[in-house]
């Protein structure tokens, strides 16, 4: 891995191109997980390497090239410490009819149905749907955990990846906090709590 980034610092490629697909690995780190306990795992180097690209984008350190290799470390250690050696977003998007709709996202995000929330994201996404009103629907489902800031922390570290990033594929960077919020219920009751709170202000 330091090997192949290595020749591409000396092949010319940019320190922003690569940071932004070292990025995409890390996303790529969230949609391969699948074990609840393992989300958790995925969600810092994540989280770091957006912390990491926002001081590529905004200095001109001579050591810019150095936090790269960090980057790709981190993003490495976790796929091999969980595994994540196999996609999975294309088998469980693979066929989807359902509804694709921003308000059945929501639904899928709060029934805790990993597979369900990233197929309905990815459809809504493929169908060429507003990504700013996605953007939106998503940032406010995120508010509705209240016990884990990752949560939000992730959502808006997505968001500003998208708005930042090079390459074609940056609307797999969209699907990411949707899959976290539907795979990460770090405290039990979660979405009773929510649901308490809504019927609460309904009845008042």
């Amino acid at each position: 891995m330091w090997a192949l980034l290595t020749a591409h610092l000396k092949n010319g490629k940019s320190l922003r191109s690569l940071g932004d697909t070292i990025q995409l690995g890390a996303a790529e780190l969230i949609l391969r997980t699948t074990v609840p306990r393992q989300f958790t795992d995925g969600q810092h180097p994540f989280d770091y390497c957006n912390t990491a690209n926002q001081w590529l984008r905004t200095t001109k350190s001579l050591y810019q090239a150095r936090v790269l290799y960090l980057m790709a470390n981190f993003v490495n250690d976790v796929a091999r410490s969980d595994k994540l050696t196999t996609r999975v977003l294309e088998r469980e998007c693979a066929g989807f009819t359902g509804d694709a709709s921003l308000e059945a996202l929501d639904e899928a995000i709060l029934a805790f149905d990993v597979p369900r929330a990233t197929a309905t994201a990815n459809a809504y996404l493929s169908s060429g749907g507003d990504r700013h009103a996605y953007q939106t629907a998503v940032a406010i489902t995120a508010c509705k955990f209240q016990d884990d800031p990752h949560n939000q922390k992730i959502t808006h570290s997505s968001f500003e990846e998208y708005a930042h990033h090079s390459t074609h594929l940056r609307d797999r960077l969209l699907l990411t906090p949707v899959r976290l919020l539907a795979g990460w219920p770090k405290m039990p009751g979660e979405r009773e709590c929510y649901a308490r709170f809504t019927k609460e202000w309904i009845d008042n």
